[in-house]
């Protein structure tokens, strides 16, 4: 059996801003991640589309948003061109830094789109079938490469609507990516219970299955270890509770689930790359 070689592209991809959009044309490559978001759309010709285990036949005015962190790559490639943005979730907003996924950038609360966690927008390919969306992009690549005053808010107008499109197909049901009913619901559980005390132990005894079936299940399907999964959940309700201003830092540190305040913004750090306290001055300086 052929290897299959993964590897990581990294912000550095990006040069020194947060957003890059290029036309280009993909040669069959192998499979790789990035430590961002890849908005695709398809502008001629066709190709396979192979996003972890699943492959798809890509085809002009097909597009599709590769999660951070998710393997994708290119086969049997004939005649396409591809109109590639490359962002990252700061790019939409600042306080978003180091969000970690696509559907927590859509429903977070700070940002208002109002799209629910369980949503899925990414990883699933959608077809432009009365050309909107190619307008869209036509028109963020256009401002790309002008780069003329305020080109920068245009194309985030232009890329939150595409973002917020994708979303609300998800939302109806189209392209809907099936999951394992254990990993389902211990998302669910998750999402429930995040502030209490949590373990694999407690989890394969609740769903009935073997420890570490469900630890190699999970991972195998969200990418990330159960206890990363957890951290992140937890950061991402703690952002929200931040801000609220009524509530004190150790107080919001004990609502997410941890009862040692500086192993909370030791977390924090590690996803946000700013203290809790840094990131309520960020919400401030927004909201004021």
């Amino acid at each position: 059996m052929e290897h299959t070689f993964l590897k990581t592209l990294n912000q550095s991809t990006l040069g020194t801003g947060q957003i890059r959009i290029e036309r280009i044309t993909p040669h069959a490559d192998r499979m790789h991640q990035h430590a961002f978001f890849e908005l695709v759309y398809v502008m001629h010709g066709s190709a396979v589309h192979r996003l972890g285990s699943a492959a798809a036949k890509l085809t002009a005015g097909d597009y599709f948003i590769v999660d951070m962190g998710s393997f994708h790559c290119y086969q049997e490639i004939e005649e396409f061109e591809i109109v590639n943005c490359l962002f990252l979730p700061e790019y939409i907003d600042r306080a978003l830094i180091n969000c970690p996924s696509l559907s927590a950038l859509l429903s977070n609360r700070i940002m208002r789109f109002g799209v629910p966690i369980d949503i899925q927008p990414a990883d699933k390919a959608y077809h432009d079938s009365d050309g909107s969306v190619r307008k869209l992009v036509s028109a963020m690549e256009a401002e790309f490469q002008n780069r003329q005053a305020g080109y920068i808010e245009m194309i985030r107008c232009c890329l939150t609507e595409i973002l917020v499109r994708a979303a609300r197909l998800a939302d109806h049901g189209e392209n809907a990516r099936d999951h394992h009913p254990a990993v389902a619901a211990m998302a669910e559980y998750l999402s429930e219970h995040y502030a209490e005390p949590l373990s694999l132990k407690t989890l394969s005894g609740r769903l009935g299955y073997a420890p570490q079936y469900l630890s190699n299940l999970f991972h195998k399907e969200s990418g990330m270890s159960l206890s990363t999964y957890l951290q992140r959940l937890r950061v991402e309700k703690a952002c929200v509770l931040l801000s609220d201003d009524r509530l004190r830092i150790a107080q919001i540190a004990q609502k997410v689930g941890y009862g040692d305040l500086k192993h909370f913004n030791s977390v924090f750090r590690q996803y946000k790359n700013m203290s809790p306290r840094e990131f309520r001055a960020l919400i401030r300086e927004k909201t004021h």
